[in-house]
């Protein structure tokens, strides 16, 4: 069932009036993948976890490789690709798949809750090591081995804050709203700040129209109402743009979370 463009960019999540104390309590199963950190990671998952690894081929293993971060949700594994290839079979072998998705080159990170019987609703982090939202360096005025050490900040960072926003909100959607508080966190984490134009770049909006990476989290969308998505998207990236102004994350994650796009929009029509 399709979504109109009004009930699509209504989307928002209910702050809580007092936050807990952050970060929250690591979950149980992170026990499991500390206890057992530093080796070799194919072989972890296989060894600790019985992980099927010998059913996809790998081309760069020693690349492959388990660490930790510390998200205000609580602590994540995090697995770390360096093709696009070993990235997709990571995803099917930890959702318990027999073969591997088609995602876009543009899709190098997840927030896994995963679906394979033996790590059954484990979450972590998987990344791969490549150009944000496929963006090349030279569009940023960046050299390419300082590009992708920033997209992989603000890739863990995006990551990051879908958790929080799971953990600290009981919910998380591949969504617009979601993508532009993670985005936002991500920026900031890797670039200092959060720009509009860099988001526009990210997300391959100019104006109404779309040829990038929001268009995956407008499927659900009336394709005839898409355009109309894309042109808000593109104005609410002005009014993001104070969240630079915000001194702590419980500030900047209520500021997004808690308005939705329509609300923020209109807030700041209301102000001119």
């Amino acid at each position: 069932m399709f979504l109109t463009a009004q009930e699509y960019l209504s989307h928002c999540y209910t702050s809580p009036k007092f936050f807990p104390t952050l970060p929250l309590p690591n979950e149980d199963f992170i026990k499991l993948w500390q206890e057992n950190f530093g080796a070799d990671s194919l072989s972890f998952l296989n060894k600790n976890f019985g992980l099927d690894v010998e059913n996809f081929t790998w081309q760069n293993v020693s690349a492959v490789k388990i660490s930790f971060v510390q998200t205000f949700g609580g602590k994540l594994p995090v697995i770390d690709t360096a093709s696009h290839s070993d990235f997709l079979s990571m995803e099917a072998l930890l959702n318990g798949k027999n073969s591997c998705g088609n995602y876009p080159l543009t899709v190098n990170a997840f927030t896994i809750s995963a679906k394979n019987k033996k790590i059954f609703k484990h979450r972590l982090i998987l990344l791969n090591r490549a150009p944000y939202s496929n963006i090349p360096a030279e569009k940023l005025n960046l050299r390419e081995e300082e590009w992708l050490e920033i997209s992989h900040k603000l890739r863990l960072r995006h990551e990051s804050a879908h958790y929080e926003t799971l953990r600290i909100l009981g919910g998380m959607k591949n969504h617009a709203l979601d993508e532009i508080l993670a985005d936002a966190l991500g920026q900031i984490a890797a670039f200092g700040n959060f720009s509009p134009a860099r988001q526009r770049l990210f997300f391959g909006l100019h104006g109404n129209k779309c040829d990038g990476r929001l268009n995956i989290y407008c499927q659900k969308i009336i394709p005839a109402e898409r355009e109309i998505v894309y042109a808000s998207v593109d104005k609410v990236l002005d009014a993001v743009e104070k969240i630079n102004a915000l001194e702590n994350f419980t500030e900047q994650f209520s500021f997004i979370t808690g308005n939705s796009i329509l609300d923020i929009l209109k807030r700041e029509a209301a102000a001119l």
